[in-house]
Parts: C-alpha cells; sequence; structure tokens
C-alpha cells in the first residue's frame, strides 16, 4: 500500500496497512483516535451538557422566559438544581477522608527481612501521598465519576540529574531527585482502543494542548514543523475573526501502545510523522501509568461511560418545570383590584400608613347601597395559593423518585420525621448504604490500585539513597556491613567483649538485600501485600459498640482459655489463631495485631514451662474457692 494512502476505520488488516514509515504510524494512530472519539460522541455531549448543568451555565433563554432591564437580556427561568445536590451528597457518602497505605508481610511467617521491606515501602508511600496530596486528585477523579461517568488519575515519575565525575575525571548524568506524584485527567482529554472490558484495551491516549515553547522544550528535533491551531472551547471564530488564547497551542496526543510497549507522540497538524517515540518509561507491569478507570456504570458490553445524571433527567427536567410554574404563580399572587371612580380617596388607601385615616366624600350613597365594601373587588389569590401548594407537593413527590432512583436516602441529607423510631432510621440509612456499596467498593479499589502503581514505580525507580533518604529507615550497606564483620573478628581474636550495637547491626539485613526485593516484581509481591485502609465514613455509634463489644471478647476469652493453655488442653498457637481472626475482622491496625502476635515469643522453653505451671496452680486455686464458695452457700 502507498505511503499516502488513506483508510477508513474498520478497513485494515494489519496496522502496516495504514502505511509504512513514519507517515503510516501517524495515519494508524490519527485512525484509531478518531474511531475512539466517534465511539463516545453521543456520551461526549451528554457529558458536556451534564457539566453546563451543575455548573448552572444552562439557561432557558427561549421566547417567554427572558426580560430585559436596561438593555440587558437576563433568563426568566428558575431551576431546582436536583444535580448539584445529588452530587454534593453522594460524592462524600463515597469518600470521605484521605486513605493510608498499609503494607505488611503477605504471610505471617518469620520473615524480618520481608518485615522492613514492607516498612520501608509503607513510609515511602506515605510521604508520597502526603507531600503530593493524593486526597485531592482521588475527589477530582471521583467528581468526574458521578458527573460525567468516568474518572482517571495518572500516575508519574519525574528525575532529576547533574553533571558528577568520576575517579577518572569523566563526567556522568547523576541523579540529583526523583519523585512520583499523580495528574487528573479531564474527561474530554483520555481516549481509549476498543474493547467490551477494560483487560481488552490495547492502547489509550491523553491529549495535550502544548504552547510553542512548551512543544520545542519536549520535541526540540520536531515540534517547530507543527501548526499552532487550537482554539479553546467557547472562543470559535466572532464576526469573522478567530478569538486567539493568550499564547498559540497545538493539541498534541499522547498514545501509550501495550502491544508494542511504547509510547508514541503525534500532533495532528503535523502528517508526516510522529513528534516522538520511546519505549516504555515506566516499565510497569500491566504498561498503562493509570489503573482501570473509575465508571459509575459498568456492564460486559461496552466501555462507554454512561453518565449517572441520564437516568434521573426527565425528571429533572419535570422537576425544573414544576419550579417554573411555582415561581410564575408566586409571582402572580399579589393583592391587586378595582374601585369605583366616583371614590377619589380609594387611589390613597394602599399607600397610607400605620393607624391613618383618610376623610371621604359623598360615599352615603354607596353606603345606602349595600356598603362601602360593594365598592371594592380584590383579585381572588385564595384559589391560586391553593393551585401553589398542589404545585410543592407535586415537587416533593417528584424529589422523593429522583432519590430513589440515586439510591439518596432522606437520612442520608439529615432529614427525618419527629414520629420515626430509631430503628426506622437506620433501615433508611442501611437502605441508601447497599444502594451505593458497589460504588464504594470500586472507590476503594481505585485508591488502592492506584497506590499500588505508585509503589511499583518506587520500588523500581528510586535509589537507595532517595529511599534512605525519605523514609529515615537505618540499615547498613553492604560494605558497612562486611566492615562491621571485620572489626568484630578483630574483636574476637583479641579477646576483647562484642558490643551489643555490634551485634544488633549484624542481624539487620543490607540495603541491598531490602532493594533486591523491592526491584523484583516477583519478590515483592510473593513477601509484601500493598493495601489501604477504610475510605469511607462509617457509623460512629456502631463502631465504637463493636470496638467495646470486641475488646470485652478478647478480655473474656484470655481469662476462659488461659487456664487451658496454661494445663496444656489449648496449644498457645490455636489459642492465637482464634484471638487474630476476630481481631482482623476489625480491622484494628497492624500495630494491634503485630502486639497481640507477639503473644509467647521470647520466652525460653523452661521459663515457659514455669509459667504454664504458675498459671495451672492458679487455676486449680480459683477453681478450689470457688467450690468452697458454692458449698457454704
Amino acid at each position: 500500500m502507498a505511503d499516502q494512502a488513506e483508510a477508513s476505520a474498520g478497513t485494515l488488516d494489519t496496522p502496516k496497512d495504514a502505511g509504512k514509515g513514519p507517515q503510516g504510524v501517524y495515519s494508524r494512530w490519527m485512525m484509531e483516535i478518531d474511531l475512539a472519539s466517534k465511539t463516545e460522541e453521543y456520551w461526549r455531549n451528554q457529558a458536556q451538557d451534564v457539566n453546563a448543568r451543575y455548573r448552572d451555565e444552562k439557561a432557558d433563554t427561549s421566547k417567554g422566559n427572558t426580560y430585559t432591564v436596561d438593555g440587558n437580556r437576563f433568563s426568566n427561568s428558575n431551576r431546582f438544581n436536583i444535580l448539584y445536590s445529588n452530587i454534593q451528597t453522594i460524592c462524600p457518602a463515597l469518600y470521605n477522608q484521605s486513605p493510608k497505605p498499609d503494607v505488611r508481610r503477605r504471610y505471617r511467617d518469620a520473615d524480618p527481612l520481608g518485615k522492613i521491606v514492607a516498612d520501608i515501602m509503607e513510609r515511602a508511600l506515605s510521604f508520597t501521598m502526603d507531600e503530593y496530596d493524593f486526597d485531592r486528585f482521588m475527589r477530582l477523579a471521583i467528581k468526574d465519576q458521578q458527573l460525567t461517568g468516568r474518572g482517571v488519575t495518572r500516575v508519574k515519575y519525574d528525575s532529576d540529574f547533574k553533571k558528577a565525575e568520576d575517579e577518572d575525571g569523566e563526567e556522568y548524568d547523576e541523579k540529583a531527585g526523583e519523585e512520583v506524584y499523580w495528574e487528573h485527567v479531564n474527561w474530554a482529554d483520555f481516549r481509549h482502543g476498543p474493547g467490551r472490558t477494560w483487560e481488552e484495551v490495547t492502547w489509550i491516549a491523553f491529549r495535550h494542548t502544548m504552547t510553542k515553547a512548551e512543544g520545542e522544550e519536549k520535541f526540540p528535533e520536531t515540534f517547530g514543523d507543527v501548526e499552532m491551531d487550537y482554539t479553546p472551547a467557547g472562543m470559535e471564530e466572532k464576526d469573522g475573526d478567530p478569538i486567539a488564547d493568550t499564547f498559540k497551542r497545538a493539541v498534541v496526543w499522547e498514545i501509550w501502545d501495550r502491544e508494542k510497549r511504547e509510547v508514541i507522540f503525534v500532533a495532528p497538524s503535523l502528517k508526516e510523522r510522529p513528534l516522538k517515540v520511546e519505549d516504555d518509561p515506566l516499565g510497569l507491569a500491566h504498561f498503562f501509568p493509570i489503573p482501570r478507570p473509575l465508571c459509575a456504570t459498568e456492564n460486559t458490553d461496552s466501555l462507554v461511560p454512561v453518565e449517572p445524571f441520564r437516568f434521573y433527567r426527565d425528571q429533572a427536567d419535570e422537576l425544573d418545570e414544576m419550579t417554573k410554574r411555582i415561581s410564575g404563580i408566586v409571582r402572580a399572587c399579589k393583592v391587586r383590584g378595582i374601585y369605583d371612580s366616583t371614590i377619589s380617596e380609594m387611589s390613597n388607601l394602599m399607600d397610607a400608613g400605620e393607624n391613618f385615616l383618610i376623610p371621604a366624600a359623598d360615599v352615603l350613597p354607596l353606603m345606602q347601597a349595600g356598603g362601602l365594601d360593594k365598592a371594592v373587588w380584590i383579585w381572588p389569590i385564595d384559589q391560586m395559593a391553593s393551585v401553589l401548594a398542589y404545585l410543592y407537593q407535586q415537587r416533593e413527590a417528584i424529589k422523593t423518585t429522583i432519590y430513589e432512583i440515586t439510591g439518596i436516602a432522606d437520612i442520608m441529607r439529615g432529614t427525618s420525621a419527629a414520629q420515626e423510631t430509631l430503628g426506622a432510621q437506620q433501615l433508611k440509612a442501611q437502605f441508601g448504604t447497599m444502594r451505593l456499596d458497589d460504588m464504594r467498593r470500586d472507590v476503594q479499589r481505585y485508591a488502592r490500585d492506584l497506590v499500588r502503581m505508585s509503589a511499583e514505580i518506587i520500588a523500581e525507580n528510586f535509589s537507595h539513597d532517595t529511599m534512605q533518604i525519605m523514609t529515615e529507615v537505618e540499615l547498613p550497606t553492604e560494605e558497612q556491613k562486611q566492615a562491621a564483620v571485620m572489626q568484630v573478628q578483630m574483636m574476637q581474636a583479641q579477646g576483647q567483649p562484642i558490643p551489643a550495637k555490634f551485634e544488633e547491626g549484624m542481624a539487620l539485613p543490607t540495603w541491598e538485600q531490602a532493594m533486591e526485593i523491592l526491584r523484583d516484581d516477583k519478590q515483592r509481591a510473593y513477601r509484601i501485600d500493598i493495601e489501604t485502609d477504610a475510605t469511607i465514613a462509617g457509623d460512629q455509634a456502631s463502631e465504637q459498640k463493636a470496638i467495646t463489644e470486641l475488646l470485652t471478647g478478647i478480655s473474656s476469652f484470655i481469662q476462659n482459655a488461659g487456664p487451658a493453655v496454661a494445663a496444656g488442653y489449648l496449644p498457645l498457637e490455636a489459642a492465637k489463631a482464634l484471638l487474630m481472626t476476630s481481631v482482623r475482622k476489625f480491622k484494628m491496625g497492624r500495630e494491634v495485631e503485630d502486639a497481640l502476635d507477639m503473644i509467647g515469643e521470647g520466652e525460653d522453653e523452661e521459663g515457659g514451662q514455669d509459667q504454664a505451671m504458675a498459671a495451672q496452680q492458679q487455676a486449680m486455686q480459683e477453681a478450689q474457692a470457688a467450690e468452697q464458695a458454692r458449698t457454704q452457700a
């Protein structure tokens, strides 16, 4: 096929059919991006509409819904922004506190090196998440998920180098600093390859808009041929003249191809070649620098997002229409009427102050004809008031329907009836929680995946000097340990006592051993497990009650199982296993588990037997005292 041949989407057999050489690479990826954009075109239009509605930027300026003041046109449409209200309620229910990294040994075997590696990784992640505001990027992703149907966060790695000289005086690049951080990907700037599930996707793309300075810094050899033709949305031509941004910009697509494990940069205006092609820059196991996107709705037929507002858009439109009618009737509810024109004093009556009487003449004929009140007719607003009450009632019914669709129970919005019992309120809260459970679990999965991806980048790219400074973990290097071994051997040869600090240092693993595990994907996965703590708000009263019951149960278990362990009927390891099983279900933290796991450790055999015998004797004495008390009673 000719180099400059163009092929429509869906007509290629292999990527080579898009053309040969650099131009073929450009043609293939621009067709991929165009196809992905067309596949999601309807959703993108809907998502843009939802964002405008959330920001209350969609004004109804149709005929009859506008008014003019001093030559300026204003919208006369009143809206009930239920979308804003729901988003502000659901997002905190899904995520309301920054997760903490929880890294520990995968298995409970005695593994001092694995424990130190887990501690190093947890400290590195904790610093990174605090320093680069992990919490903010989680909130942005969840906001995009609830508004547009998909949230995407990218993990990035940067390193700085400086010139240094070796022993021979030759210059080389020395790593001066490195960091892992996150970047929010706007919903409109993300594309991905075809697939019904995320596992089938083979490429993803990010759209960038670059100024000339930014482009030349990143692509010094090719960006000079790129046309600066980007126009921001809403700033198209006006009266024939294009409205430009402060600086001219160009669109650049960054494409991550998982099949070839390479990153391709293309600019739509440069058709001859891609801007740059580079090999896998991060070396991640799953290649993509993002976890599986945070989607509001998932199925096995399509990856095209669905914005949650779509499911109650009709009800929201009905709610807006009802609000407009209410507003119109409220504006019409004014005290108005007509009166007999022969009573000239009536025109001043409505403007009269309190406790003020207006003298009137020639009203005697009116009074004789049936009374002065017969000369005045007031606009009947009682009928409009009854219609207004009905409209308010209907609006509340529509809101209830929307809450049923979205799963927002009224107790979650802080409202309840005074006559409701505690049990009824708990049932409503539980119902609302059940409707959000799937989304909560996905938010937790997303946070965990981001943390794991960050840990993988840190483990495989950070130097041990950076890790030591970041974590403040004191471990010797191989060189230091060898020097300590030689010093201990000399002291032994001279008959000198070995200081305790030397013995402790000899027992510690080295930084090289720890980094070897961190660098190896399999060893790291086998020996440590990276998780996050709970990322959602729980019922504090329920949690306090559960913890109180747990502590009471632990105390009772120890009192009852202690004599059995001391007598040898119940092995210590079995008792610890029973206790740890209960504690782990409550996720009380690694410190509590480690403390309970140390029960029975550090005792020699003789000391353990003495302790068991003492406990057995105490148990027998308590049993005898109880039997005597029962007999006397």
